[in-house]
């Protein structure tokens, strides 16, 4: 092998972590970039707001229940091939959700893309432990790698919204195809090949997660469907304890996806549900609020995208401050803290009428955003920590899982209660606010404090 490690790390590695660093923010910029689109995908495809529902779910329900799975791929097929291999199911996948004739087909193109990112996420992660041998100089490729990612989730809005106005909404998924073709050919120029190593992949426990988290969020979104289906939603929610069960036997088999340290650790456990009550609690804000800028407000896709970047661009800013007041204060303060401003936000959204001038809707909209990213890298500090040195990397990764599956509950709930609720933003919000200050109160009793 003529290409070793050691030449990634040297004159070629801002190449090597740019390519990287592409391929993770193509997945996090489809969280966002999707959603002020939804309204012209409305129109166009002629669905209603359950399908709107399947259209984001089918993604993030995907990615939550094959990212460990995906975890599992890398460390024995090696992280090149499968992150590889994420772009090529992320490329294909975009061109034909871009070419979907309907919302059926849109929606299973989406799953494809789900398979991607799943491949993606951890590969990339990987592929920055092999590509940095020195512990500093990995240090900062995670932090560039991190900073790519939370960039490209504030762009999403904007740039989905210029592009669905001016090009069509095609074009959020068109433009995923070219930046993957170009990321492969830098991956391929830069990155070495990784080894894999034998490892065994529990089927059982990931066949459990698939049938569990689909089965849920399948569960919370016919709720809501206009008109109701009495079967599907029942052989949804038989789904869903069908897949706990299985879930509960694999793991007392020994064939689960965690650890017996993990699954009995009370950190762990609270760390995994305060990251999915914070997903759950934004991104069902996210597509209730973009769909009500666009449909009561009359804003246009591009003004609605500009209109939620104060909440995106926070981030950035509230995701820094918070990882280093919980290396000052410890985790419980920071999360609780965190979740109480991200549920006073909610609470002003809530109460936003159809004449509410935008400088009192930036408001909310900020300390929603700085709530949700204030928090997060406690939460994650807090999960991660509750795992020793040989399961930190699972720990992780069933951290992003619970995040992912909170994304797709927050979507289903709060796009069942708009139908319910005839499009009246108190409902979805007010229940955001609530998993936000239940998820605080869960910190204040769980956690420990900071020594």
């Amino acid at each position: 092998m003529t290409r070793t490690l050691e030449s990634a790390r040297t004159e070629r590695g801002g190449v090597a972590l740019a390519a990287i660093s592409a391929g993770f923010a193509l997945v996090i910029l489809d969280t966002t970039i999707v959603t002020v689109a939804l309204d012209r995908m409305a129109v166009g495809l002629h669905t209603t707001v359950t399908g709107l529902e399947w259209v984001v779910d089918g993604y993030t329900v995907t990615v939550a229940a094959l990212l460990m799975l995906g975890g599992g791929l890398a460390d024995r097929f090696g992280a090149r091939r499968s992150f590889q291999a994420g772009l090529a199911f992320f490329g294909f996948a975009s061109l034909a959700c871009a070419a979907a004739p309907g919302v059926g087909v849109l929606v299973a193109a989406r799953v494809v893309q789900g398979i991607g990112a799943a491949l993606l996420i951890p590969s990339s992660l990987a592929l920055i432990r092999f590509t940095y041998s020195d512990a500093a100089d990995r240090a900062r490729a995670t932090g560039i790698w991190g900073a790519i990612g939370s960039t490209a989730a504030s762009c999403g809005p904007v740039l989905g919204g210029v592009l669905s106005e001016h090009l069509g909404w095609p074009a959020i998924f068109a433009v995923n195809a070219p930046i993957c073709a170009v990321t492969a050919v830098l991956l391929h120029r830069t990155v070495p090949s990784t080894p894999g190593a034998p490892r065994q992949i529990p089927v059982p426990g990931h066949v459990a997660a698939v049938i569990a988290m689909t089965g849920v969020t399948a569960t919370a979104i016919l709720v809501g469907a206009r008109p109701v289906s009495p079967a599907w939603t029942a052989v949804a929610a038989v789904a869903a304890v069908a897949g706990v069960v299985l879930g509960l036997v694999a793991a007392r088999a020994g064939k689960g996806l965690l650890p017996n340290d993990l699954r009995g650790s009370r950190a762990f456990t609270t760390g995994a549900l305060i990251g999915l009550a914070q997903n759950l609690g934004f991104y069902g804000q996210l597509f209730a609020v973009s769909l009500y800028l666009q449909r009561h407000l009359h804003y246009s896709p591009t003004a609605a995208g500009f209109a939620l970047l104060p909440e995106a661009a926070v981030g950035i800013l509230a995701s820094a401050l918070g990882g280093r007041q919980a290396a000052q204060r410890g985790p419980r303060p920071v999360i609780v803290t965190g979740l109480t401003i991200g549920a006073i936000g909610l609470l002003g959204l809530a109460w936003t009428g159809p004449h509410t001038p935008y400088g009192l809707l930036a408001i909310p909209l900020l300390l929603t955003g700085f709530g949700m990213a204030y928090t997060m890298p406690a939460a994650t500090h807090v999960t991660v920590s509750a795992a020793g040195p040989d399961s930190a990397g699972l720990a992780g990764a069933a951290f992003n899982a619970a995040r992912q599956l909170g994304s797709a509950l927050g979507v289903a709930v709060a796009g069942s209660l708009l139908v319910l609720a005839r499009d009246s933003l108190a409902p979805p919000l007010l229940t955001a606010a609530a998993v936000f200050l239940a998820a605080a109160c869960l910190a204040r009793a769980s956690l420990r404090p900071h020594p």
